[in-house]
């Protein structure tokens, strides 16, 4: 009976403390749901048949709403939500806003803002290369496309829902997280809205990383 005690105890101070609930509202109804759909669909995978292993409830929300409405709606269903979140993060990009419709939903924004500029395919190019110069989203769509039949996947498409699996092949994921990482290194001044190529996605992803591993 006193090794069984001790063994349970064993196995309870081995478990991880629980981990926080990710709640991630996402400007776009497509492209970065798919991708983080396929981030929580990894750790469920690795990680969720495994009882000693406590993983975050990840919760995710494609909207189609701009800057502004997505700030609003997130603070909206934070505020009628059944559940605590410890991680709250809105994801948007500069895209055709204007710099002060920009930087103003990022100032506003009582959470976390993963925002990318000019957008946020900048963050799936980054698994692929580093971007050290000014960039459109036009040039971010060529230059993933070549990424893609290089590495033999075809077409970029938006809709693409194993489009996570694509990208984070061959443990990209420390890759561009070390590309976003140099990119910020070369942003250090200014408003959001003047800093491209720039995405703060990674800070999404970095601190799930312990869970993709």
């Amino acid at each position: 009976m006193k090794n069984n005690k001790y063994s349970r105890k064993a196995r309870l101070k081995s478990r991880k403390l629980a981990p926080a609930n990710y709640l991630i509202v996402c400007e776009g109804k497509q492209t970065e749901p798919n991708y983080f759909n396929g981030l929580k669909r990894k750790i469920n995978e690795q990680f969720g048949n495994k009882v000693d292993v406590l993983i975050p409830s990840i919760e995710i929300r494609g909207t189609g709403r701009n800057t502004t409405d997505l700030v609003k709606y997130t603070e909206k269903y934070v505020n009628y939500a059944n559940k605590v979140y410890g991680q709250v993060w809105v994801v948007f990009d500069k895209d055709d806003y204007s710099d002060n419709q920009f930087d103003l939903a990022i100032r506003n924004c009582r959470y976390n803002v993963a925002w990318s500029n000019p957008n946020f395919e900048l963050w799936l190019l980054s698994h692929f290369k580093k971007v050290n110069r000014f960039i459109s989203k036009d040039e971010i769509i060529t230059e993933l496309n070549k990424e893609f039949q290089m590495n033999g996947l075809g077409e970029y498409h938006k809709n693409d829902e194993s489009i996570f699996e694509k990208v984070t092949a061959d443990n990209k994921i420390e890759r561009a997280i070390k590309n976003c990482e140099y990119m910020e290194s070369l942003n250090e001044q200014g408003q959001a809205s003047q800093n491209n190529p720039m995405t703060k996605v990674y800070k999404i992803v970095e601190g799930l990383r312990e869970y993709l591993e």
